[in-house]
C-alpha cells in the first residue's frame, strides 16, 4: 500500500510539473467573443497582462477604447467574423492621458522627458508584430498639445507593423503648453533607442497613415527603419515630415507620400520651416528608393548639421510639385541617379555641407534651377542628366531660392 500511494504522489507530482511549466508556454488567445473555442479576454490589455511571450493574440472586430502598453514579445493580430473586419482602438472614454516621457536624444524634434500620451507603447526590449490594426486618435485635438499625442510609440524595443491604419495624431492646442510645431503636433509612430538595450528594429509594410503632425519619426543610433509599400498622408493643420529618421539606418522603398505642404510659418525665406516627405540626419548608407512624393514643400532633405551623413542611396524616387527643392542632399559620398523630379523651384539643391556626391541619369522637367549650389559646396560630381523646361540648368547662390 505505502508503495501504490508513493507512485499516485510521484505521477500527481509529474502532473503538477507539466501543467506548471505548460502555462509558460506560447499560446493563442482571442480578445473578443468571435473564437469560442479558444482562451478569449475582454479587452487588450487583459490580453497582453495575460499571456507569456510568443503568444499570439487574435482581435475580433471592435472598437478598443483602451491605451495599452505591450512590454512582452508577442503578435497581436485582427481577424474577421463574418463581414465585419475593423479593429480599432480609440481614446478611452476620458480621452488620452499621459503615460510615457520620450527618451533625451542627441538628435530629435522632441527633448527628452517630452509627456507623451501613447495609444500603443513598445518597451522593455520586446519584439513585438501589429497587423491590420487600425489606431486613430481621433482628432484634431483642440485642447492642448501636451502630453504629446502618439499612435504607436516604440521605446528600447522593436516591431513589425503590416496592413495597419495610423491616423488622426493631431493636436494644435491652446495650452496649457504651445505645440513644439507651428501647426500642431502628434505623431503616428515614434520610435526611440537610447543605447542601453542592444539594437530596435523597426519595419512598417503596406500600412496607411494620414491625418498627422508627422507620420514616423525615429530616433537613435540603434535604430533600424525599413518603411516599405505605405501611403502617408498629411493634415492641413501639420508642419511636420511624413518621414524623419534622426541617427541609425533606414531603408524607405516603394512609398506614397502626400500634401506635405505647412502654409504657415515662414518656409518661403527659411527652409527650415518647410514640410518634407523625407527628412534623415546623421545617415551612414541608408536607402531612399523608388518611392512617389507629391506636393511637399521639400521632397527628399539630407542633411548633418552635427554628425557626417554619408553614402545615402536616392533611386528611382518621383517627385512632383515640390514648392521649392526636389532633392536637398547636404551630405558627402551620396549616389543620386534616376530620380524624376517635375516641376519644382530648384530640383537638386547642393548646400555647403555637400561634398563627394555623384548625380547622374536623372529627369528633371519644370524648374527655375535644375541644380542649385551654395559657393561653399565641395566637390559633387554632375553626369549626364536629362532636363526639360528649366529656366537655369545651374546657378550658385547663397540661399535655397532660385531667383
Amino acid at each position: 500500500m505505502r508503495r501504490y500511494s508513493s507512485l499516485i504522489l510521484r505521477v500527481c507530482c509529474c502532473l503538477f510539473v507539466l501543467i506548471s511549466a505548460g502555462s509558460a508556454f506560447a499560446a493563442t488567445v482571442a480578445v473578443g467573443t468571435c473564437q469560442p473555442g479558444k482562451v478569449s479576454f475582454d479587452s487588450l490589455d487583459d490580453a497582453v497582462n495575460g499571456v507569456p511571450d510568443g503568444s499570439t493574440i487574435l482581435v475580433c472586430p471592435g472598437i478598443y477604447q483602451e491605451q495599452i502598453v505591450i512590454n512582452r514579445s508577442l503578435t497581436m493580430k485582427a481577424i474577421s467574423n463574418g463581414n465585419t473586419s475593423l479593429v480599432a482602438i480609440v481614446p478611452p472614454p476620458g480621452g488620452l492621458v499621459g503615460n510615457q516621457t520620450s527618451f533625451f536624444e542627441p538628435l530629435s524634434f522632441f527633448g527628452g522627458g517630452t509627456p507623451l500620451a501613447a495609444q500603443v507603447t513598445i518597451n522593455n526590449g520586446a519584439t513585438v508584430t501589429l497587423n491590420g490594426i487600425t489606431i486613430d486618435a481621433q482628432g484634431p485635438i483642440t485642447t492642448n498639445c501636451f502630453p504629446m499625442v502618439v499612435g504607436v510609440y516604440i521605446q528600447d524595443a522593436s516591431a513589425t507593423l503590416t496592413n495597419m491604419v495610423v491616423k488622426n495624431q493631431i493636436q494644435t492646442g491652446p495650452g496649457p503648453f504651445p505645440c513644439f510645431f507651428l501647426g500642431g503636433d502628434g505623431l503616428g509612430v515614434f520610435s526611440q533607442n537610447d543605447g542601453n538595450a542592444g539594437l530596435t528594429t523597426v519595419n512598417i509594410t503596406n500600412s496607411s497613415f494620414s491625418n498627422s503632425a508627422q507620420s514616423y519619426e525615429s530616433d537613435g543610433g540603434n535604430n533600424t527603419s525599413t518603411l516599405t509599400g505605405n501611403s502617408l498622408f498629411s493634415s492641413s493643420l501639420a508642419d511636420g515630415n511624413a518621414i524623419t529618421i534622426f541617427n541609425g539606418t533606414a531603408t524607405v522603398k516603394n512609398n506614397t507620400i502626400s500634401d506635405w505642404t505647412f502654409h504657415g510659418g515662414d518656409a518661403a525665406t527659411n527652409f527650415n520651416d518647410a514640410a518634407y516627405g523625407i527628412l534623415m540626419e546623421c545617415q551612414q548608407g541608408s536607402t531612399i528608393a523608388n518611392n512617389t512624393i507629391t506636393n511637399s514643400q521639400g521632397g527628399i532633405v539630407i542633411t548633418f548639421p552635427t554628425c557626417p551623413t554619408s553614402g545615402v542611396y536616392i533611386s528611382g524616387n518621383t517627385i512632383t510639385d515640390a514648392s521649392f527643392i526636389g532633392i536637398y542632399l547636404g551630405e558627402i559620398n551620396a549616389s543620386v541617379s534616376g530620380n524624376t523630379i517635375n516641376n519644382s523651384q530648384t530640383a537638386i539643391r547642393l548646400p555647403a555641407a555637400s561634398d563627394g556626391n555623384t548625380i547622374f541619369s536623372n529627369r528633371i522637367n519644370g524648374t527655375c534651377a535644375a541644380f542649385g549650389s551654395s559657393p561653399a559646396a565641395l566637390n559633387n560630381s554632375i553626369g549626364t542628366n536629362t532636363i526639360s523646361s528649366a529656366l537655369n540648368i545651374a546657378i550658385t547662390n547663397t540661399t535655397n531660392r532660385c531667383p
